[in-house]
């Protein structure tokens, strides 16, 4: 009973000092001066990119998705001018509602990433809640948005209100022209690991941020300049993206399958007014690390992939990093249910089974290589020894060897299947002779 009280003490200390700072941030927005309006010169439209903790003045950032909002209505000159307004990270909430004020009347978009996201969003949820008039001509793109509902790390971790960052979820259904919310896979700021305790994915996931810092110039988003998706499934309430360009698939809660030799680039879904795009990684981020750092990198790499991903994909909610519903709020947890533990403990002998078998490929390979490389030099050797007649006959009676080698290999082949078959024809002609008798 004493341990149920002090648990009861902490986890209500723990709530308190994650009050004060939610009440600090909340804070920076609604107390708004108006003095801090006329700093800003007043102009109709614009494109205020919002800085980050690690990119404070975010300069640079109206170039992210090949500059798609960096254009008409927003800034239709496409340079540094009175349409591309800055605001410094350390401004806060109350810097990016102040710039919005001083250009409101016409459409304006709001772009920012990481913690900047984070103050974004708590700027659209109280200006929603006031029913602010400006919203409706407003979008706002919310890049690797740390006050994503399902993967933020501000959502999915409160307590870290308690150096300022926004634990409350971006909303989904507001009065604004658009919300994009954008996510890539793994990464700490929009898809953080939910079990605290698998520390192995929570490594990965830092990886994943360090991998993929700043690379958004080179992304092409499936939305238009408005906000609105540039793709459609019919019924399904989620298209994926596929990385050869082929039409998108309709694939429901973002669980389907791609085409072989296809991948999945980025799940879309709208929700209210929100469209949420989620970015796939082509290769576990820390087996990743793994080929670009450790000494015979690529082998352990290819041995240990699939069991790693098995264990970093068992901290998220139903063993997937990417959720069915990104607009539902699922805060952090210890560990997994039961269920998901059993499922993860069933994928591991294949994940093994698959290491092993990516090995025996590399040494298979391996042999191959060397097998031509000996065969190029024995070639090399002959050719500066004998002269030009003669290099290219052997040349002609190597190529005329290893077709007939080929040749044999298929025949024997050929042959082992044929038997094969007439094995098991004859098993089963001989099960259908042995019912018949029982008949």
């Amino acid at each position: 009973m004493g341990k149920v009280r002090r648990s009861g003490r902490v986890k209500a200390g723990i709530v308190s000092a994650a009050a004060m700072g939610v009440a600090a941030t909340v804070g920076g927005v609604a107390s708004v001066q108006p003095t801090a309006l006329f700093t800003l010169p007043v102009d109709l439209s614009a494109l205020i990119v919002v800085g980050s903790s690690t990119h404070p003045d975010g300069s640079g950032n109206e170039n992210f998705f090949g500059g798609l909002f960096n254009q008409a209505p927003y800034n239709p000159g496409g340079q540094p001018g009175p349409d591309l307004v800055g605001v410094p990270f350390g401004g806060g909430p109350r810097a990016i509602d102040a710039a919005l004020r001083a250009h409101s009347g016409e459409d304006n978009a709001v772009l920012s990433s990481g913690w900047g996201a984070a103050n974004a969003s708590l700027v659209l949820s109280r200006l929603d809640g006031a029913a602010d008039p400006m919203l409706p001509s407003t979008v706002f793109v919310l890049d690797n948005n740390v006050s994503r509902p399902d993967g933020g790390f501000g959502t999915r971790y409160p307590w870290f209100s308690l150096i300022g960052v926004n634990p409350f979820p971006s909303p989904t259904d507001t009065a604004a022209a658009a919300v994009v919310d954008i996510a890539y896979q793994y990464n700490y700021n929009s898809n953080a690991p939910a079990d605290l305790l698998n520390l192995v994915a929570h490594v990965n996931s830092l990886v994943a941020y360090l991998y993929g810092y700043r690379e958004q110039d080179q992304i092409d988003l499936p939305v238009d300049n408005e906000g609105r998706p540039t793709v459609s499934c019919g019924g399904a309430n989620t298209c994926a993206v596929l990385a050869s360009g082929a039409e998108a698939l309709p694939c429901d809660d973002a669980r389907c399958d791609a085409p072989d030799g296809d991948r999945v680039l980025a799940y879309v879904t709208t929700r209210g007014n929100t469209t949420y795009v989620t970015y796939t990684t082509e290769e576990l981020p820390l087996a990743r690390l793994i080929r670009d750092v450790v000494p015979f990198g690529d082998a352990i790499a290819d041995v240990s992939e699939p069991l790693l991903k098995v264990i970093v994909d068992s901290a998220y909610y139903d063993n997937n990093p990417i959720p069915s519903d990104p607009s539902r709020y699922r805060p952090a947890r210890l560990m997994p249910t039961v269920g998901e533990f059993a499922e993860t403990v069933s994928k591991v002998p294949g994940a093994i089974r698959e290491g092993l078998k990516a090995l025996s490929d590399r040494d298979s390979d391996a042999d191959q290589v060397a097998k031509v490389a000996d065969e190029a030099e024995t070639e090399k050797s002959d050719d500066a020894a004998t002269p030009k007649e003669t290099r290219r006959e052997r040349r002609q009676e190597r190529i005329r060897a290893r077709a007939a080698a080929r040749e044999e290999a298929s025949q024997s082949k050929a042959v082992e299947q044929k038997k094969e078959s007439n094995s098991d024809s004859s098993r089963d002609a001989a099960a259908a002779d042995g019912a018949d008798t029982a008949d």
